[in-house]
Parts: C-alpha cells; structure tokens; sequence
C-alpha cells in the first residue's frame, strides 16, 4: 500500500530535520538496490516512532543508530526491540506490523545481510588461517573450534550443529535420534575406537539428502593452522570413520558419513591420496556403506564457499576489507575470537 501524500510530506520533512540536526544515520545515498531497499525500511519505521524519539540530539541519533543496525542485521527482530523501549501505543503498534510484514524489504535486507557477513567471514577466517602472525596464535580448541561451531555453513548449505566436542557415544545418540530410533538409544553399547579408547569429536553435522528422505552426517576433525596433515592426523580420522563403520549400531542404509580433517597444509603422501584420479578431490578413501573419508585444506574450504557467493557478491558489490572482517569477528564472536585477530 503506498504512503498517503500526507504521510509522505511529513516522512519527507522529518527526514530532512534529522539531516540538518546531523542525527540521520546515512550520510551517502544508496549505491545499490539492497541499500535503497535497507533505507525505505528505516525510513518508514523511524518516522511512525518519531513521536516517541528522545529530545536532546545525541540521544536522539543514538537511537537512530540503533535502529539502523537492528534493520540492516535482523529487521524480523525489530518489533519487540521497539515496543520494549517506547511501550507503543495500539495505533504505532498496528502500522509498524504492517511495514515489517511486507516480506519482499525485511526478506531482502536479511538475506543481504547473511550474505555480507559470511563475505566477511571469509576475509576473518582468510587471516586466521594464512596470516603467521596470527594463524601460530589461533587456539584449536578455545578459538577455531568455538568460532565455527556457529559458522557450519562453510562446509556446506544446510548443515546444522548436532554434536561438538563431544564422544563417539554421543554421535551415536544423536544419529539416532534423528532416524526416529530413539527408543534404541537408552541402552547403547560404548563406541570405541580401533586401539579400545572413545574418540572426542570436534564437530559432527546434519543434513538432510538432497530428493531423498535420508541423510548425510559429517564430521570434522580441526587442526589448528599450523598443523600439518600427516599420516598421525589421517590415522585420527580414519580411526572415527572406522569406529562408526564397524558398530552395528550406527547402521542405516539411510545415511552416508564423510570424515574430514581440516588444515592448511598436508603432507606430500597425503596430498597424493587426495589427488587420486578414482576419487572426488579431497577424498583420500571410499568405503563400503557410504563411508568417505577426507583431508581438507582451509584453501579449498575457502574458495568452495567463495564461488557459492560469487553471484551475489558480485551483484552486492561488497568487497570486504580487513576492518570488515574484524568488525564482524567482534560482533559475533567477541569472547572468542583471537586476540591478534581483534586487538
């Protein structure tokens, strides 16, 4: 529905006071559709509160700030922010549901958000991994893992969190729980590798298969950058993949394992098995019950995710810079992320 001439003229002064104030929080116009998109939005909203904005200018463009960064980053969340903070009355309560329920703006300012920031991920996880002074710094376990614990989309779309850091058992009860077997996971036998100790999992993620009412489970094995995948580290792998190859417990035609470790370097044999003519890239053993087994650089990591945003990178034209990228670890990693990354 459009804007009554009325309501557009006063939309229109509003604006224009809070520029000459030096309290609107854009300063450039919009370079791309996804900003003038962004900028209705903040537009609409701020002048339906503007009765309820603080008087004295600073609190004022505080306020307006705030309410920009909660539009560019998750405009779905924006209504019980506002209403906590101005106690709405029914009438600004009804027209701010109508703006944020035209999906076609907060849709499109969130998924160019998800977008950006996984750009600057990129740019994040680029210097983590490759950058000395930084990568012989990273801790596996207290930084890289609890960072990507909350970044599982760069081993691929779709996949979510089900096990970190936990045992082979644990695995178990949750693959189980996600077959519908759940009765079956109240009397387990312990999963044990190979050599009879338990396996610690870094990571292992869920997924659904692609046309199909089954499912792929992944599990990552991190190392930290400057670990080299060696035979030590394959053998860590293969002991997990082999532990859950050879419990009946774990079996169901239903689902396929892949076991990755992850660095960014391998060793030459290592690279020659990942190189093998007969298998995918990466791929360093191929077993019978959809078991496959993999050594993985955070190179390839990286540019996989790269040509999967490259359509909309380029027509977002956002090209992250380093104080993106430090920006955005801050944000959302704060507590974790590494201190010669942040400081």
């Amino acid at each position: 529905m459009e804007a009554k001439p009325r309501d557009q003229e006063r939309r229109t002064r509003l604006i224009q006071e809070w520029k000459s104030e030096g309290v609107y929080p854009y300063s450039a116009e919009p370079a791309m559709p996804s900003q003038a998109v962004e900028r209705q939005m903040f537009d609409e909203v701020a002048t339906t509160i503007a009765r309820r904005l603080p008087g004295v200018p600073q609190s004022k463009k505080t306020t307006l700030r705030l309410l920009r960064e909660i539009i560019s980053h998750d405009p779905s969340g924006l209504y019980p922010v506002l209403d906590e903070l101005f106690r709405l009355p029914q009438s600004e309560q009804d027209e701010l549901k109508r703006i944020l329920q035209r999906t076609t703006l907060s849709e499109v300012i969130k998924a160019t958000g998800q977008v950006s920031d996984r750009l600057d991920f990129l740019a994040a996880l680029k210097r983590l991994a490759f950058e000395p002074e930084i990568s012989k710094t990273v801790k596996e376990r207290s930084e890289l893992h609890k960072i990507l614990e909350r970044e599982t989309w760069i081993f691929g779309d779709a996949y979510t969190l089900m096990v970190s850091d936990r045992s082979l058992d644990a695995v178990l009860v949750r693959h189980l729980r996600e077959l519908g077997r759940e009765g079956e996971a109240r009397q387990l036998d312990p999963v044990l590798r190979e050599d009879g100790r338990k396996g610690i999992v870094d990571l292992m993620l869920g997924r659904a298969h692609r046309g199909s009412s089954g499912r792929e489970h992944l599990v990552v094995e991190l190392k930290a950058p400057q670990v080299r995948i060696g035979q030590t580290e394959v053998a860590q792998i293969k002991s997990y993949a082999q532990a859950v190859a050879n419990d009946p417990q774990f079996r169901d035609a239903r689902v396929s394992w892949d076991f990755w470790v992850v660095s960014c370097e391998m060793d030459d044999i290592v690279r020659r098995d990942a190189s093998a003519p007969n298998r995918p890239p990466g791929c360093i053993a191929e077993w019978e019950d959809g078991v496959r087994i993999w050594a993985r650089t955070w190179s390839e990591i990286i540019d996989d995710c790269e040509d999967r945003l490259h359509f909309y990178r380029e027509r977002l034209n956002h090209d992250p810079a380093t104080e993106h990228a430090v920006e955005y670890l801050q944000r959302v990693h704060g507590p974790v992320a590494p201190s010669a990354m942040v400081a």
